[in-house]
């Protein structure tokens, strides 16, 4: 059933299903397949040995997969649309969970982090554009606003579980997390069908240039990937660290920043179908601009509603993004489009760990990190002026 602007009832179990799929396969693939490993950074050092640096690199290599991951999206959507690269990207990131569940050596699990950056891009790529087809025109935002929540969703239940299961043995997180991918598997590969193949060769960048002002965009999002990656890489450290909260304390900052990317996603879909996308855009930046200068404040309160804040702006950035180039590009070179735009959001993704380090060794704090959080973003918000 369709209203009058050609949007489908999300009362129709079909669309509620294949809107579920996507929405948890964002999860698995991106709270799961990128987010975890963060998380668990200190107990793969302690119980391989190696050093911090080791360690780091292999953080750094799913960033580097993830960047490889979009340019290769062009090419796969290009060859099999949207649907069948979504349910290779949640094969794909089932397969790298379990064989971190499994990683018995350094080896092994550097080489599952790599297949999880790879495939996590094929999935968030894609699925926003499968959703925005489904509800239609009209709602495009609230679509990929509902496939947002589940990347919050699995950033959530990833932090849960660091907490309690990560302490005799991380590798029983991701057999867990495991478990659910390969449900998730399951799902996609009844649900998420169809979608004709977009044009052969690269179609991305030519799908790209439609939308207006695309080149402000990707210097946009870029800039927005590295406020976002430096926050979250560094959020736990600054409040202990320089604010000196107990490690416990930190915890719940990062929670409240996942409980807030739940949020995001769906506030800001809808509030960019009705205000417009790059007003709603600038909204996400002013978030994440003014919750880096609150959170390392380090008072109690409103370090912790300012870390929830900034949540609500990290998935109301791509969700913004997302839509406004579905609004320009066909269903079939959304995928490609997107995958382009999103080598900007990997690169920002892969310079902020390595910069935020670099300025707190400088500096011997990481609040000057975060002043350049504000700088970015704010300087994002200006790109993306009409």
């Amino acid at each position: 059933m369709s209203d009058v602007n050609g949007s489908k009832a999300l009362t129709s179990p079909r669309v509620v299903a294949i809107l579920a799929v996507a929405m948890v396969a964002a999860g698995v693939s991106q709270g799961f397949g990128r987010f975890t490993y963060s998380l668990l950074l200190t107990d793969v050092r302690d119980g391989f040995g190696v050093s911090n640096t080791v360690a780091g690199s292999l953080g750094s290599a799913n960033l580097i997969a993830y960047l490889i991951g979009s340019l290769g999206v062009s090419l796969v959507v290009g060859r099999v649309g949207l649907a069948v690269t979504a349910r290779i990207g949640v094969s794909a990131s089932t397969i790298g969970l379990a064989l971190l569940a499994w990683g018995p050596t350094v080896a092994v699990v550097a080489g599952a982090l790599l297949l999880t950056g790879v495939s996590g891009a094929l999935v968030w790529i894609t699925v926003p554009g499968i959703a925005a087809s489904e509800l239609g025109p009209s709602r495009r935002g609230a679509a990929i606003g509902i496939v947002g929540a589940g990347v919050g969703l699995g950033l959530v239940a990833a932090s849960l579980l660091h907490t309690t299961v990560a302490a005799d043995d991380w590798h029983d997180v991701y057999r867990i997390e495991a478990a659910i991918g390969a449900v998730t598997t399951l799902a996609a590969l009844g649900f998420l069908r169809g979608g004709a193949p977009a044009r052969r060769g690269l179609p991305g960048l030519r799908a790209l240039r439609i939308v207006p002002r695309w080149r402000n965009l990707l210097w946009s999002y870029g800039l927005f990937a590295l406020s976002i990656s430096m926050f979250l890489a560094f959020l736990v450290a600054v409040l202990e660290e320089d604010a000196g909260w107990s490690a416990g304390r930190a915890g719940l900052a990062f929670s409240a920043a996942g409980f807030g990317t739940i949020a995001g996603g769906p506030i800001f879909g809808p509030l960019s179908d009705r205000i417009g996308r790059m007003p709603a855009l600038r909204l996400a930046l002013a978030l994440i601009a003014v919750t880096a200068v609150l959170v390392p404040i380090g008072s109690e309160p409103l370090s912790l509603v300012g870390a929830f804040c900034f949540g609500i702006g990290f998935t109301g950035g791509p969700t913004t993004i997302g839509a406004r180039i579905s609004d320009h590009v066909t269903a079939e070179d959304f995928g490609a489009a997107y995958g382009v735009a999103t080598l900007a959001f990997g690169a920002g993704l892969a310079v902020a760990p390595q910069l935020g380090g670099v300025i707190r060794d400088v500096t011997g704090s990481f609040r000057p990190a975060f002043a350049v959080i504000t700088v970015c973003s704010i300087g994002a918000g200006l790109l993306s002026m009409d």
